[in-house]
């Protein structure tokens, strides 16, 4: 079956009446698309197993491991392959691959009880050790490929019939559909500042021993993860330092700093803290808050359905905005707007600002790397920031933990103690987050001077006891289920870290008692 044929097949998985998603066969219900989010995974998770049959196949004595997202694709490493070979390996791989899709071998979806899962062995038993039996441990499995199941896969090995495997330096790039083009897959974009940040994560994982959560949880079981949050944030530290350092390297050529990035990444807390750190080093700082340059209501593009699209460039007044920071880089004193968001009406020219000789002037917003923010402003007075939270901790050997679950973890203890809202309320907003996201910084995040990663790999672990009542009382029909199942599936195979253990002054903070937010106040 070649792409023409993928594309005729409009089903890969169903949603069940509890709103659980389930491979096709198992149960009525409403269809879900290949090329949706939810169907783009389902196809995904096969093409893994299959990838690691096939290495399995053709090097024996070699070991698979899937690693970040990058790009519509997953950086693979394989333990054992020799640099120079990636070429030829991707070459084999590849013909094997097509072996396995002619086989049409099955893939099974094992809904496993406590006791089941603790009686698996070898490697198949590292991750189900840990499982406290409150959930169901379940696990996606193709012949001796298993791995653990954040959702179903395709039914057998002949629905994969689309993929590409580019060779990389000490790896390869396991590449697959996007959901535009389904079932195509569209040309590579290379993304080098994220893919070094990334680099560099993997790095200090390797060095704590983190790699996984069965390791993490290891290393928790040694001194209640004590060491492992502490070189976490000493690494954290160390990389605020090297930004600041290069911003002193660059003063006064560049004294706009331009920070943006996705939702829960962090980046309240860490500007603050790069304020600070920018204050110990002598220089002093202003802040511009982009949200007083809202255009009047009345004024404001709507989306399709009639709502206003706040989160569009065009919901701004770049004009202002830009001629606003060009005067203020220039010396000059303007006279910054309010925006009142209770009548959607500006008042300009209200509150007086000028920028001092050993001042930065710092601009956060989720427009703060689209040039279109700051008209007139020289690109290269401007010192971009992109941060993240870039999830490196893998599940499993073959399951890396989604950059996006990580974030939106954060979100939903952050938005319940902070406003209120329940699990459910938070993740059936998190589609509109997310797509926002794409249009509005993840274009722009190459554009970045510097990338700063704001992920831990402890937060599983912390998070844990926040998260496992929010998520139990997401019910049954609703459209978060899913969602929430899948997640205390998760949380159930992790040993808690307590609170206590987290720095005063981790930007974790912010997403679970909020008190970094608070110092100066």
């Amino acid at each position: 079956m070649g792409a023409d044929t993928l594309s005729e097949r409009t089903s890969i998985a169903v949603r069940d009446a509890s709103g659980s998603i389930v491979p096709l066969g198992y149960s009525k219900g409403k269809t879900i698309h290949p090329w949706t989010t939810e169907g783009r995974e389902v196809y995904r998770r096969g093409l893994i197993l299959a990838l690691d049959l096939a290495v399995k196949r053709v090097f024996p004595e070699w070991k698979l491991w899937v690693e970040h997202s990058i790009s519509l694709g997953y950086r693979c490493r394989i333990e054992g392959m020799k640099r120079g070979s990636e070429a030829e390996v991707c070459s084999r791989l590849d013909l094997e691959l097509k072996k396995i899709v002619d086989e049409a071998l099955p893939i099974t979806y094992r809904n496993l009880a406590s006791g089941e899962a603790l009686d698996l062995v070898g490697e198949h038993s590292l991750l189900p050790r840990w499982h406290m039996g409150k959930e169901k441990y379940t696990a996606n499995v193709l012949k001796d490929s298993w791995a653990f199941a954040m959702g179903p896969t395709v039914p057998d090995t002949s629905w994969l019939t689309v993929w590409e495997l580019l060779p990389a330096d000490g790896c390869f790039l396991l590449r697959f559909p996007g959901s535009k083009a389904w079932p195509e897959i569209v040309p590579w974009k290379s993304r080098p500042s994220l893919a070094k940040e990334l680099d560099l994560e993997e790095k200090h994982i390797s060095r704590m021993k983190v790699h996984t959560v069965d390791m993490l949880n290891r290393r928790i079981r040694e001194d209640g993860g004590r060491e492992a949050v502490m070189m976490s944030h000493f690494y954290q530290n160390r990389r605020i330092v090297q930004i600041v350092s290069r911003l002193g390297d660059e003063f006064p050529a560049k004294r706009i700093i331009m920070i943006a990035g996705p939702s829960c990444s962090g980046k309240t807390t860490f500007t603050r803290m790069l304020a600070t750190y920018l204050r110990a080093e002598g220089y002093n700082t202003r802040m511009i808050s982009v949200d007083n340059y809202f255009r009047n209501r009345s004024e404001t593009p709507k989306n399709k359905d009639g709502s206003y699209d706040f989160e569009c460039i065009g919901a701004l007044n770049t004009e202002l905005f830009g001629d606003h920071v060009k005067k203020l880089v220039n010396g000059e004193t303007v006279k910054l707007p309010v925006f009142d968001f209770h009548t959607g009406v500006r008042e300009d020219d209200v509150t007086p600002m000028t920028l001092d000789s050993n001042e930065f002037l710092l601009i956060e917003g989720i427009h703060g790397l689209n040039d279109s923010l700051t008209p007139g402003v020289d690109v290269k007075e401007k010192f971009k920031i992109y941060i993240s939270a870039l999830t490196t901790l893998n599940i499993d050997r073959l399951t890396r933990m989604s950059t996006s679950d990580g974030r939106l973890l954060r979100r939903i203890v952050r938005d319940s103690f902070r406003r209120g809202y329940s699990a459910t309320e938070t993740i059936l907003g998190w589609s509109s987050v997310r797509r926002g996201e794409r249009m509005n910084i993840f274009p722009f995040q190459e554009q970045a001077d510097m990338v700063f990663n704001s992920a831990l790999p402890y937060e599983l672990p912390v998070l844990k006891p926040y998260l496992v009542s929010l998520l139990e009382d997401v019910e049954e029909g609703s459209g978060a289920y899913n969602d929430a199942d899948r997640l205390l599936r998760l949380l159930d195979c992790v040993e808690p870290i307590n609170e206590s253990v987290v720095p005063r002054l981790s930007i974790l903070r912010e997403f679970i008692d909020g008190l970094l937010l608070d110092w100066s106040e």
